[in-house]
């Protein structure tokens, strides 16, 4: 049921029996720490006590000094700023967090966001042209490194520009006032990982001369944005992302509690989910992030900014909105990203597709689902007039800057991240653009196997799944790139209870142990965005690999596992093979082989079998997995083997009584309750006679 492979990692089991020893936590949570290199007490101390870990002196980034300086002039002179942001979570929260305190330290200050369709990414030109003479001062926010025209433009209007931003510098460093990046090769600040809104925040804490007060102020900001922009959470990143966090569970700011509220994490006036680094990344950051991919950043901004709760009441209902608009959106794009791979692209080791219809804001998010699912670097272009506009997402050891960087003579202007990318090319240019990257990919990229490795930390059993693991597991909070949400497996479980949500796009079900090792134990499980083909059944016995949460409802807690990826297990497809080995020999008039009486249904088999059809197939028909069925009918004390209940289906089939189709090799039955016409003696069945024919031994 997924084509990805599972890659289970080792487990030192000297460091683990340590650790428990030491520290007195369960066998699970020792093996996580172990996977995190955590292999002695103190070390485990020092990561799990977030407080302790050091901020660094912001002054150690280059030209950090020189920024400072020019900016506390514009404070003490009341001057005009503009700060120039970007259109993501990170651009937002780093242009939100700048402007509020500008002003409130007396600062004539505005922002000003590029919209993503009619303006692009980046500076431009025509914009700073409208600033002439009305700013003194542009701050750039997570963005302006590749600035090189507008800065100098902007120097001679005499416009100073302090330029702060985390993306990869080039060999030219634009002339500004000052250009803050841990990126800078002249950099020795220690910690490169800096989020946009990270480096906004060490300017500040320079600016205003007190970090805890910053802290104070921000810390939710913070988080939020170096989260959402998928920093790796280590090193200061890690403190920045624990302070935010415990901020968020007692927020006060009008806009991020009204999206907290339409994003169902309040209710009530009480916080029903827990604020941990998934709900950031996967609640808040898409709803602020669905503003500037198909809407205006600027009103996110306004959310984070605003003191008015019914305006931010207003403007988080719009955000929610308009994010379901996007989703709607990537799905539609993705579909038909999938049919230009299959018609042009299947032989592409790097895959560049593009169309007039795709939404600019949208297609960056759709590569990402491309290179994931494929195992491979992929660009999705939204064609506009003469010129394409790009985003492209790439896989682990293949850096897309380099890529882009060997067809800079074909690109109108590129820019991003090792893993992420932003790009234009003029459209005449797309068929050699894809020759040129696929050349040198072809070259370059090295792949190992034809899908994705699923990375899994440890198998579990249910014992391991309790209130008590998840909550030790939680304390290694916030996750995050380089300190990843654990991902567990457990093989062999029973799958019941589904129930399908929002038209069959997601699922919800339980687990129980396959043979009842642990009486009574289930576990409710909820799988996102299921695959088109799945065939799942009650009663199939799978593995699964999944993440850990707590769920909270009525003031109850218990256990919840959101499923990665989903299979048959061994038990499962063992059992299927035989049975589907014997019904064929069974039903095969030139074999002879001995055969169980107990695969040839008797005629209380037959009654038992066709009322439990008649209760359970509610609808005209139903999709039913012959294994699973088998043993939900055990349940109930009807003992049927595989073969017997397909030679079951067959007769009532041929006798008028059902309709049955077979699929996936046989396996699945599509079964019908027909109207009865006639009396009907099974005794007569030629598939029965046939059979008994066949075997005369039984």
């Amino acid at each position: 049921m997924t084509e990805r492979k599972w890659v289970l990692r080792e487990i030192d089991e000297e460091v683990c029996g340590r650790l428990q020893a030491e520290l007195g936590v369960l066998p699970l949570t020792a093996k996580l720490l172990s996977n995190r290199g955590l292999d002695s007490a103190d070390k485990v101390k020092a990561f799990l006590n977030k407080d302790e870990i050091p901020l660094h002196d912001p002054y150690l980034l280059k030209d950090m000094d020189r920024a400072v300086e020019r900016i506390r002039r514009a404070i003490d002179n009341k001057e005009r700023v503009c700060i120039y942001g970007d259109y993501d979570v990170d651009g937002v929260t780093s242009t939100m967090m700048l402007y509020d305190y500008l002003t409130g330290r007396g600062v004539k200050c505005e922002y000003f966001i590029p919209d993503r369709i009619s303006e692009g990414y980046g500076l431009s030109l025509p914009v700073i042209q409208r600033m002439v003479g009305r700013v003194d001062m542009i701050i750039t926010v997570d963005t302006g490194i590749t600035a090189i025209d507008e800065a100098l433009y902007a120097k001679e209007q005499g416009i100073d520009m302090v330029i702060t931003d985390h993306h990869n510098c080039r060999e030219i460093i634009p002339d500004a006032v000052a250009v803050v990046n841990p990126h800078r090769e002249d950099c020795a600040y220690p910690f490169k990982n800096l989020a946009g809104v990270g480096v906004v925040f060490k300017l500040l804490c320079a600016v205003d001369g007190d970090t805890k007060r910053i802290c104070d102020r921000y810390a939710d900001i913070v988080a939020i944005g170096t989260i959402a922009d998928v920093m790796p959470i280590i090193d200061e990143n890690r403190r920045i992302a624990a302070m935010g966090l415990k901020k968020l569970e007692s927020v006060r700011s009008p806009g991020i509690l009204a999206l907290m509220r339409h994003a169902g994490i309040i209710k009530h006036g009480r916080q029903v989910k827990k604020v941990t680094s998934s709900t950031v990344g996967y609640v808040l950051a898409p709803r602020i992030n669905a503003a500037g991919r198909i809407a205006s950043a600027s009103r996110a901004v306004e959310l984070l900014v605003t003191k008015d709760e019914q305006l931010a009441d207003k403007i988080a209902g719009e955000l929610c909105e308009t994010n379901k608009l996007r989703q709607a959106m990537e799905q539609e794009i993705y579909e038909q990203a999938l049919q230009q791979i299959e018609q042009f692209g299947k032989d592409d080791c790097f895959f560049v597709l593009g169309s007039d219809g795709w939404h600019q804001g949208v297609i960056g998010v759709v590569a990402s689902k491309i290179a994931e699912k494929f195992s491979l670097p992929c660009i999705l272009f939204s064609y506009d007039g003469d010129v394409a506009k790009g985003s492209g997402r790439s896989i682990k050891g293949f850096s897309l800057m380099d890529a882009l960087s060997s067809c800079e003579d074909l690109l109108c202007e590129y820019g991003g991240h090792e893993l992420a990318a932003g790009l234009s090319v003029n459209k005449d240019r797309i068929d050699d653009f894809r020759k040129r990257i696929n050349e040198y990919a072809k070259q370059y990229l090295v792949k190992t196997d034809s899908s994705l490795p699923l990375e899994i930390e440890c198998k579990v059993d249910f014992s391991d799944v309790t209130l008590q693991g998840i909550r030790e597991m939680q304390t290694m909070e916030p996750f995050g790139l380089q300190n990843l949400q654990p991902v567990l497996m457990m093989k062999r479980v029973a799958v019941t209870d589904l129930v399908y949500l929002s038209g069959g796009k997601h699922l919800k079900f339980k687990l129980r142990p396959h043979d009842n090792r642990f009486s009574g134990a289930e576990v409710g499980a909820i799988w996102f965005s299921v695959p088109a083909d799945l065939k799942l059944s009650e009663g199939n016995i799978c593995d699964v690999v999944f993440t850990a949460d707590i769920n909270e409802y009525m003031g109850q807690c218990t256990p919840q596992i959101t499923i990665k990826a989903l299979r048959l297990s061994d038990v499962e497809s063992e059992d299927t093979a035989e049975g589907e080995q014997t019904y064929r020999r069974l039903k095969d008039p030139a074999d002879r082989s001995d055969v169980s009486r107990s695969d040839v249904p008797t005629l209380a088999g037959f009654r038992d079998v066709y009322k439990f059809l008649k209760r359970d197939v509610l609808e005209s028909s139903k999709h039913m997995a012959i294994t699973a069925t088998c043993r939900a009918l055990e349940q109930e004390n009807i003992h049927v083997s595989y073969c017997s209940f397909k030679i079951i289906l067959d007769v009532l089939a041929d006798e008028g009584l059902i309709s049955c189709t077979y699929s996936d090799g046989g396996k699945i039955a599509e079964v019908g309750i027909l109207p009865v016409g006639k009396k009907v003696n099974l005794d007569q069945s030629p598939i029965l006679q046939m059979i008994r024919g066949n075997h005369r031994q039984i």
